[in-house]
């Protein structure tokens, strides 16, 4: 789906932060009262430290949602999860239809994903569990259907975002992926779905995407460089494998944990200019880190969504003690 494992080449680990390394990372991030560590990748579970590394964030006091694609879950490796305290991970699905699903994310991985979504809620039901579903123009007609299907499932949370042409996808070339971007021929037709999947997550239990994100999506594609202000560097920053630190994964960075610490890094005149290179940022971005978070922090985000919010709160923050 993402461009990262194309580009990169997963026999050349040698650049990657070490166990101690990210270590002390996380260390530094409880200097700085970081609430929240979200590991993404690539696939996070590839790397046999990342039960360590999450026991790391927890014994500081840090929450940590992780992301995965749910092919390489058993029961080895969710019993490690939960004991590491991992509180929450999210599981990408990309249609009720198997063969829509693997168009997208490869052949023969539906049935692993659902059995992995099953298999994570029955081993480990205090870890509460979330769908991603990335919105292209292969799978749009059916995210309404999604959320009786992640309701069946028994998770916690779906969360809706549009695809992008920059983010993961910007070391791809532009045709390999061509057909999952919207023309404006199919804007109208988008527009309709996303209010049937606003009125089928109206009447859910799921805790979800914001219905102002929702009716944002559309405009990413119409007017891709609207602006909107962006909390990217103020609320959160990105570090990539090899320990570059930037406000966003869309941004590049020279500054590095190794050369020094995250919370000096964080007060730094040099991570400063990085946050002036946001407030000038004309990229197209609707994505449900910083855009949404974002909308959040704003001030009709906090007066109308505070519903929402709490919702959130209660997903990324708290273990499932049933």
């Amino acid at each position: 789906m993402c461009g990262v494992w194309e580009h990169a080449d997963p026999s050349d680990q040698d650049g990657e932060l070490s166990t101690e390394e990210w270590k002390t990372v996380i260390r530094s991030a409880v200097k700085l009262r970081t609430v929240l560590l979200s590991i993404t990748g690539g696939e996070a579970l590839l790397r046999a430290d990342v039960f360590e590394i999450i026991r790391e964030a927890r014994e500081g006091g840090i929450a940590v949602h992780l992301c995965s694609n749910g092919t390489v879950l058993n029961s080895a490796n969710i019993e490690r999860l939960r004991m590491s305290g991992v509180n929450t991970v999210s599981i990408s699905v990309e249609s009720t239809v198997p063969e829509i699903h693997e168009q997208l994310r490869g052949q023969g991985t539906f049935d692993r994903t659902i059995r992995g979504i099953r298999l994570l809620r029955e081993c480990a039901p205090e870890i509460k569990v979330g769908i991603n579903f990335l919105i292209t123009a292969r799978n749009y007609r059916n995210m309404a259907d999604m959320i009786p299907f992640a309701e069946r499932l028994g998770v916690h949370q779906i969360k809706f975002a549009p695809i992008h042409t920059n983010l993961q996808h910007k070391g791809k070339r532009r045709e390999e992926f061509a057909d999952l971007i919207f023309t404006e021929d199919r804007l109208d037709e988008l527009e309709a779905e996303i209010r049937k999947l606003i009125a089928a997550a109206a009447k859910s239990r799921l805790q979800t995407t914001s219905r102002t994100f929702l009716n944002g999506i559309v405009d990413l594609y119409r007017r891709p460089h609207a602006r909107f202000r962006c909390y990217a560097g103020y609320a959160a920053c990105a570090i990539n494998p090899r320990g570059m630190v930037a406000p966003c994964c869309d941004m590049e960075s020279t500054i590095n944990v190794r050369d020094k610490p995250l919370d000096e890094i964080w007060r730094s005149e040099e991570f400063q200019r990085l946050r002036h290179g946001v407030h000038a940022c004309d990229r197209p971005c609707w994505d449900t880190t910083n855009a949404e978070l974002s909308l959040r922090l704003g001030v009709r985000g906090v007066l109308g969504e505070i519903g929402q919010t709490w919702r959130d709160l209660k997903f990324y923050f708290g273990r499932d003690e049933r």
